[in-house]
């Protein structure tokens, strides 16, 4: 995959050709605080993992990221299971390769991501619209509190 992104533009893990861009890596234990949106394989979109906002989020305090920049022809290797966050911090050029999973747990969620819970989004998507994208946003924030004990 190819990625072209501006100052401030986010993106997943790659191979930066041109400008710079921070990364924050965090394992997969720490999946339950990242807010994460069902039936998606992201988390949120409006959380900024450089500068969260406890208040809103609170589960965030729990969360403990690596972070380094990536300059011009450097690369950052991602271990399997691993969530990460890419906000570009100039005009880049990036490219991501990625490679199945060794684990065999891992390779029956990928393929049933692939294969079903991708194409079941898409479909909620069209009938839907922005309505189901609103349903799954206050999910993530639901089930991440539900999980922490954190009271609405």
């Amino acid at each position: 995959m190819t990625f072209f992104g501006s100052a401030d533009a986010k993106f997943f893990m790659c191979f930066q050709f041109h400008s710079k861009k921070r990364s924050v890596i965090f394992p997969s234990a720490q999946a339950p605080y990242l807010y994460r949106v069902p039936y998606s394989l992201i988390v949120r979109e409006d959380i900024d993992f450089t500068n969260p906002d406890f208040e809103k989020g609170p589960a965030l305090q729990q969360v403990q990221g690596y972070v380094c920049e990536l300059n011009h022809g450097e690369m950052l290797y991602i271990p399997e299971g691993y969530w990460h966050y890419m906000p570009y911090l100039t005009l880049g050029l990036s490219i991501s390769l990625r490679s199945y999973p060794r684990n065999i747990k891992n390779l029956g969620k990928a393929l049933y991501n692939l294969l079903f819970m991708r194409h079941y989004d898409n479909f909620m998507r069209k009938r839907k619209g922005q309505e189901w994208t609103d349903y799954k946003n206050d999910q993530a924030v639901l089930r991440t509190h539900k999980n922490m004990g954190v009271k609405e």
